[in-house]
């Protein structure tokens, strides 16, 4: 039996597409001080954008919500793909507490998640659901980073246009 490694994942902002500063965190509350987090900013939104309306990527572009919402699950899996990769040492296993920020796309995230999380080597549990509590490092370090006008938290994860559209094209 292997012990899972327990976290929360949470966001600050409303859309993903729409907000400079739109964090992605994600945050162990077992005391082990891993707390790893992405700020999308207006370039790397502006160009996702861009070459999704070009076309550039295999999923298609689209004015309507359905198509909007799962390019925009889509980004978020990736990132949280990323966060994961950062830690080190990997976990083997882990147990995720969602925030329900991307309501009616849960077996999307999952799925997405899983297929994700298998690529580097760690293995997920049926992903929990549910509005954090006030109290969660990952909703509180959410808000936290995305008020980080200067980003001088050391948890914060590089990742690339490039990176993320490894998982596009």
């Amino acid at each position: 039996y292997i012990k899972p490694m327990k976290f929360e994942v949470d966001v600050s902002g409303f859309d993903i597409f729409n907000e400079k500063d739109y964090t992605i965190c994600i945050a162990s509350n077992e005391g082990t001080g891993i707390i790893k987090g992405f700020k999308l900013n207006e370039g790397l939104i502006n160009s996702l954008i861009s070459n999704w309306k070009n076309n550039k990527y295999r999923y298609k572009y689209d004015t309507y919500g359905t198509k909007r919402g799962i390019f925009k699950v889509r980004i978020y899996c990736i990132i949280l793909h990323y966060l994961f990769n950062s830690i080190a040492p990997k976990p083997d296993f882990v147990s995720l507490t969602l925030c329900r920020d991307f309501k009616g796309r849960e077996n999307q995230i999952k799925e997405s998640v899983k297929y994700l999380l298998d690529k580097i080597n760690i293995k997920s549990g049926k992903p929990q659901f549910q509005k954090l509590p006030t109290t969660s490092l990952a909703h509180i370090y959410a808000g936290m980073m995305r008020g980080d006008k200067k980003n001088l938290f050391g948890c914060y994860v590089n990742i690339s246009l490039e990176d993320i559209e490894k998982y596009l094209l």
